[in-house]
């Protein structure tokens, strides 16, 4: 299977001719269907269904399908409600695929279809169910009673890139915050540097909003190197403190969790957000430049345990995520350089534009670069997670690098480095891209000269491309058997053929790699850094 020009597998999102073919029907059908204006008179205070019903019987069932299509599209439907507080009405109604009974074998439309055809009881109208069910009466009669069931709920975050929106956040945050969560308890959540920077003006510009806002702030240390981290509270014991203290304050179903900060605040929040009551309201005020290129562009929320990096968690996504680039300069270059690395990482795996605007666009001291880079990285990112499920490139190309990288990050952590002293995640995952190309190399993947690529493109934006000598091998590998991409003992593995190009076999990008083949890359990594260091 051949890779598309900017990288993607044909199964990838967006990319297969199919999809592509029913969105240019669909769109051309957005243009010739005649726009429908409905007045109030024609709606009255009707059940939602009803309400919709009511429309189809003046303008037409075709009409109302084909509303139905464009919205599920994600086009504008051509439905003019004149009372604004209809049109949620509307989009809500034709948006229930399991309004009404539901026989096997329906498709979604034929249940919306059938739903505007008939009226719904009084039940019904708070209820979506199945009525009338008829049981077999042999059923106790059988070997064995089996039934399954399942329901699909769509995971989608909204992405807001916005300068000195945080400033500005009195008078915009009825628009950021979701309204069904304007009259519930709100919980924004901080670290202690974060909360000096931005925590306390996020705290204040929705409480002058009006809003019922409380604040958490979790600690951030400073480690060896004088760079503040709060990777070290990513763990079940600040998610439970954080637990108790908003369960004990007060919270309901429509509450929200508003994280202030990197991506660390980011995981811990989306976590707590996915857990409490199964799953409240979560927004994103992502404040480091990690956080805005990758850690909260993402469904993935965890906290790291005593075995490994990130191996407690759930896919939860934020409502709203809020992106304001007019803030990464208060960070140090350190953590603008972590930030750039998975933006490398990327382009690595499937832009090489992306990689070009990286390296040779400005530097990370400037804010008008920075902000690019968050906006091409978001734009390359985002076709991975929509649909995810369609091909394992979209799971692995995020990952590239970080099976190494979450080895080395953690024990660096965890007292594996005294004299270099820990690695940032992006710092980690720099070094992972690198011993992933040794990895590429050893098992014929690879040419040398796309190795040494890795190696210059990584260095040459001011990242470390090599394994501190103090981290244990045997250490690492057996780090690295707690990797979610571990199986039957091998982890597995994004490589690259090439620069922006990811291999696959029969269709497969995730490849398994022997222990061996990872130790002796990793010794080769080694041994090029001591070399460096020796010159």
């Amino acid at each position: 299977m051949n890779a598309t020009a900017n990288g993607f597998p044909p199964t990838a999102a967006f990319q297969n001719e199919q999809q592509t073919k029913e969105l240019t029907e669909i769109k051309a059908m957005s243009t010739t269907m005649p726009a429908t204006t409905v007045t109030t008179a024609d709606l009255g205070n009707d059940e939602p269904m009803h309400l919709v019903k009511r429309i189809m019987d003046k303008y037409g069932l075709d009409t109302i399908r084909k509303s139905y299509q464009l919205i599920r599209a994600g086009q504008a439907a051509k439905i003019h409600v004149v009372q604004p507080a209809f049109t949620e009405k509307v989009e809500a109604s034709l948006h229930r695929e399991t309004a009404g009974p539901r026989v096997v074998g329906d498709s979604g439309d034929a249940v919306v279809e059938r739903s505007l055809q008939e009226p719904r009881t009084e039940t019904e109208r708070t209820y979506d169910l199945a009525k009338d069910v008829r049981v077999d009466p042999k059923i106790d009669q059988a070997p064995k009673f089996e039934a399954c069931f399942g329901r699909h709920t769509m995971m989608r975050s909204d992405i807001l890139v916005k300068s000195s929106v945080i400033e500005n956040l009195s008078t915009q945050a009825l628009d950021v915050i979701p309204r069904r969560c304007h009259r519930s308890s709100i919980y924004v959540v901080t670290d202690t540097v974060t909360d000096k920077l931005y925590g306390t003006a996020v705290f204040n510009g929705l409480l002058s909003a009006g809003l019922n806002v409380t604040k958490c702030v979790i600690p951030s240390a400073t480690d060896s190197s004088g760079e503040t981290s709060t990777e070290g509270a990513k763990d079940l014991e600040t998610f439970s403190k954080l637990a108790d203290q908003i369960l004990k304050k007060g919270v309901d179903k429509r509450s929200a969790i508003i994280s202030v900060g990197g991506g660390v605040v980011n995981n811990i929040c989306g976590f707590l957000a996915g857990s409490i009551y199964r799953g409240i309201t979560l927004c994103h005020f992502s404040t480091t430049f990690m956080g805005q290129v990758d850690a909260a562009i993402d469904f993935k929320q965890a906290v790291n345990h005593c075995c490994g990096k990130n191996l407690l968690g759930c896919y939860y996504p934020a409502t709203k995520i809020i992106l304001d680039p007019k803030v990464l300069l208060t960070q140090s270059k350190r953590h603008r350089l972590n930030g750039l690395a998975e933006a490398l990482k990327h382009g690595m795996v499937h832009s090489t534009d992306l990689i070009k605007y990286i390296v040779e666009a400005g530097t990370v001291d400037d804010p008008d670069y920075l902000d690019g880079v968050v906006r091409r990285t978001i734009a390359v990112k985002v076709p991975t997670l929509t649909r995810y499920e369609e091909s394992d490139f979209n799971e692995m190309a995020p990952q590239f690098g970080h099976a190494p990288a979450h080895a080395i990050e953690f024990l660096s952590w965890h007292g594996g480095c005294p004299h270099h002293g820990p690695l940032l995640h992006g710092e980690a995952v720099a070094i992972g891209m690198c011993v992933s190309a040794e990895v590429a190399y050893i098992m014929g993947v690879c040419t040398r000269h796309v190795v040494e690529e890795h190696y210059r493109l990584v260095a040459s934006v001011g990242l470390p491309t090599c394994t501190p000598d103090e981290l244990d091998v045997d250490a690492i590998i057996a780090k690295l058997s707690y990797d979610k991409h571990t199986l039957s003992k091998k982890p597995t593995m994004g490589l690259l053929k090439e620069i922006g190009h990811m291999f696959e076999k029969d269709g497969v990008y995730s490849q398994p790699v022997k222990p061996e083949t990872l130790r002796r890359a990793f010794k080769i990594n080694i041994a090029r850094g001591v070399a460096a260091l020796q010159m």
